[in-house]
């Protein structure tokens, strides 16, 4: 009896806040959660979950059947007309139960009567290609969240092939976020009609070969996560970029293909992070074309990964390591390092054998201005022990911090007096 009570004073306290805050904190709560917090409240909020601005579902929440859809019908039949709906997010990726194409029609134009703003679809790539036309139609959107799914629930491996005419209302877009295989001639008429744009994200995995031309006038933050294999091409043309988040896979095969390109203009860039997964010594190119592209940042963070060992064919065909410290990871063979001008804060995670400490203290050497220098060391996967030749100096070139870690150190006020030279001779 005693905890009842105490359940029942909680939820009298909870009614009596006012309406329009219960209402702002039963609007951050997806559906679920937003209708359980009403019917707990006083009678007379019971309903307060039919005037929340958001509305979230998803059917991995629900048995199999219909009671998604049903639930989903009255869940957008019972708004109140008065309150608007500024977002809506559907999460549907269990394709064993597909969706009628014209009853998602229907709930969208049904959201979008009622003053949407906020569109995320997490449903089959069929389905959203399908529906595209009608969501070019919404011009009033202002953040578009597309994520495609294949047949067997993971993202789409096969492209994404919505017909985008040369014009359409919707234009009014400041946030796109982008999770398909999407064409690139498709992806870059799309974005080059956004006017007002300014956060922009593209997740394109799994490509066989990757090709991306992007430019826009308005966007400032770009996150693109991709994986780029032979042939592939990135070029970006962004004249307003001020921040840049770049996750790149560099593939190699073991056979000499084409090498990949990037290439971009992006004058006003201020800040960068860039991760690759691995770095194996035929993909030095790649990151330093990328390091081009980026030499004004202020502010650069870059995590290379674990360590790419160089292999080579060694008894009866078994591939064979030939160790970690033959290449240099940051500069060009037969090109000298890059200068950063402007880069004042630098924070590099990678592996610090003896080639890679050389090209950090080079473009410390670059950076004339430079302030704040993290380092991280990533060590060697486990199992490399077994397979690879590793260096003697693997744990000896990372200088000691105050705790005595090898794994990290961080200088600071390296314009003060000779803080700099006194750290490169650390290195």
């Amino acid at each position: 009896m005693a905890n009842s009570n105490q359940d029942r004073d909680e939820v009298d306290r909870l009614s009596e806040l006012p309406e329009p805050l219960l209402l702002q904190i039963i609007s951050l709560l997806p559906t679920k959660f937003a209708v359980r917090t009403s019917l707990l409240l006083d009678r007379r909020f019971r309903h307060l979950w039919t005037a929340s601005s958001s509305l979230e579902l998803d059917r991995s929440d629900f048995p199999p059947g219909r009671l998604f859809n049903d639930v989903t019908s009255r869940c957008l039949r019972l708004r109140d007309p008065s309150s608007p709906l500024l977002r809506f997010c559907l999460k549907a990726n269990d394709l064993n139960r597909p969706f009628s194409i014209n009853l998602l029609s229907n709930w969208l134009n049904r959201a979008y009567s009622l003053g949407l703003r906020d569109l995320s679809l997490h449903i089959h790539s069929d389905t959203i290609e399908s529906l595209f036309p009608l969501i070019l139609s919404f011009g009033s959107l202002h953040s578009l969240f597309l994520n495609a799914f294949d047949f067997n629930g993971s993202i789409s491996y096969y492209s994404f092939r919505p017909l985008v005419p040369a014009t359409f209302p919707l234009t009014q877009l400041k946030y796109l976020h982008i999770k398909a295989k999407m064409s690139n001639s498709d992806l870059k008429a799309f974005i080059m009609e956004q006017r007002n744009l300014e956060y922009l994200c593209i997740e394109h995995l799994r490509s066989h070969e990757l090709i991306l031309d992007l430019s826009s006038q308005s966007v400032k933050t770009l996150k693109l996560i991709c994986r780029v294999k032979d042939h592939g091409r990135i070029c970006l043309s962004f004249p307003k970029l001020e921040f840049l988040d770049l996750n790149i896979c560099l593939y190699y095969f073991y056979y000499y293909g084409e090498m990949p390109v990037f290439y971009g203009e992006m004058p006003v860039l201020r800040k960068v992070q860039i991760e690759t997964l691995s770095l194996p010594e035929e993909r030095v190119p790649v990151l330093c074309d990328i390091l081009k592209s980026i030499t004004n940042v202020s502010e650069l963070t870059l995590h290379i990964g674990e360590p790419y060992p160089k292999y080579l064919r060694g008894y009866k065909g078994k591939m064979i390591s030939d160790g970690f410290d033959i290449f240099h990871p940051l500069v060009e063979p037969g090109k000298d390092m890059l200068t950063f001008p402007n880069l004042r804060s630098f924070k590099l995670s990678m592996c610090f054998y003896e080639n890679a400490l050389q090209d950090l203290i080079c473009l410390l050497h670059h950076s004339p201005v430079i302030d704040s220098l993290h380092l991280i060391h990533v060590e060697r996967p486990s199992d490399y022990q077994r397979t690879c030749w590793v260096p003697e100096v693997w744990h000896s070139k990372l200088p000691l911090n105050s705790e005595g870690n090898r794994n990290y150190a961080h200088f600071s006020n390296l314009q003060t007096g000779d803080k700099k030279t006194e750290v490169i001779k650390l290195l």
